[in-house]
């Protein structure tokens, strides 16, 4: 890829597991990023990373604060001046069901749609944007029913495929978001259909995405996301049926800033995935770090289900001239980076004892001579 460090490129959700690879890996194509983050506070944990900090960006990586993504304009401020967009920022699963039925709208439709038509409208305003990327999922191609195993398939998910928008209220937390990447893509392409904008868009659809998540710094915040089945196999968790279809986060992120370039066709959709096979990470943990599993830090012994769908991803890999790391990899990133949090825990607790226990032998012996 060439360097275009002229351009100017703004960033939704780089907060977030994908959103931070992709700044990662737009920052070293040498573009000028514009970040919008939701507070302060978040641009903090951005700006105080050690992989930021090692760039010596000056002024090539900004901020700007949109508090909330569903307001009426709320980013024709940041799509100011600006060539390109990507577009991740979007409601995620919480993993454990945890948002109540009755909210499962103002929680994952409304946002999801609000949020990427704001994106749009913002867009066209600015008279400067020439691409969008937005962040999809295979989710919004797929039938819930296919994806949860209640409906069989027999043919691949093709990125021309749509799915008819199901109202809730919803089941389960996933269902409520595979409609929300449904609702987006379909008022998306309306959209573009109504408007006729200038510039095109990208739609970006990646299976279960599997990586290192650098903006973890715990063990309990690496086993947020979809991380968290490779991470439950390997801690001994047993789960339903997931489709067997991943992607390695690297891909992701490289996927969405190479989108940008103009010889990447635009107004089309994108699959992001290849095959897998869920238990097949057990067999992969034990090759690639025999020591953690023999002493049980590991107790590689979980189980997940395999849904047998097909995601024909070959035109990405055309358009885009390369081949998806495989799941050893995933797997291998993952359990990896879980561990090397482990280690850092461990001698962060050992040293702070140590401490203590020094400070405490010399409060011991203050008293001693006091005494004496």
């Amino acid at each position: 890829m060439g360097r275009e460090s002229s351009c100017n490129l703004l960033i939704t959700g780089a907060t977030g597991h994908v959103g931070f690879r992709t700044l990662i890996h737009a920052l070293n194509a040498g573009y000028t990023v514009r970040a919008a983050v939701r507070s302060q506070a978040k641009a903090n944990i951005i700006i105080n990373h050690p992989q930021i900090k090692a760039l010596n960006l000056g002024s090539r990586l900004s901020f700007i604060i949109v508090p909330e993504i569903t307001y009426p304009y709320a980013y024709d401020e940041a799509t100011r001046g600006v060539k390109y967009v990507i577009h991740i920022a979007s409601p995620l699963m919480t993993g454990g069901d945890e948002i109540p039925l009755n909210e499962h709208d103002s929680h994952f439709i409304q946002p999801a749609v609000l949020g990427t038509l704001s994106m749009l409208e913002a867009a066209k305003k600015s008279q400067t944007v020439r691409r969008v990327v937005i962040t999809s999922s295979v989710v919004a191609i797929t039938p819930v029913a296919q994806m949860e195993g209640y409906e069989r398939r027999s043919t691949p998910v093709l990125p021309t495929d749509r799915v008819v928008f199901e109202s809730g209220p919803y089941e389960t937390e996933f269902a409520a978001y595979a409609n929300s990447k449904v609702a987006a893509l379909q008022e998306a392409e309306a959209w573009i259909k109504r408007e006729k904008p200038s510039f095109d868009v990208i739609h970006l659809h990646p299976a279960f995405i599997e990586g290192r998540n650098d903006l973890a710094t715990t063990p309990r915040e690496a086993m947020k996301g979809t991380n968290a089945v490779v991470l439950g196999i390997a801690l001994g968790k047993d789960f339903g049926g997931f489709a067997g279809a991943t992607v390695h986060n690297d891909d992701v992120a490289r996927v969405h800033v190479q989108s940008l370039l103009p010889q990447i066709p635009g107004n089309r959709s994108y699959i992001l995935s290849q095959q897998t096979r869920w238990d097949d990470a057990k067999d992969i943990i034990k090759r690639a770090f025999p020591d953690a599993v023999a002493k049980r830090r590991l107790p590689n012994c979980g189980s997940a289900h395999n849904i047998d769908i097909k995601f024909d991803s070959s035109l990405t890999e055309r358009t885009f001239g390369f081949k998806h790391i495989g799941f050893e990899e995933q797997v291998k990133s993952v359990v990896g980076h879980f561990l090397e949090i482990r280690s850092r825990r461990r001698t962060t607790m050992q040293a702070a004892s140590s401490d203590r226990r020094g400070s405490a032998l010399v409060a011991a012996g203050q008293e001693v001579r006091a005494n004496a």
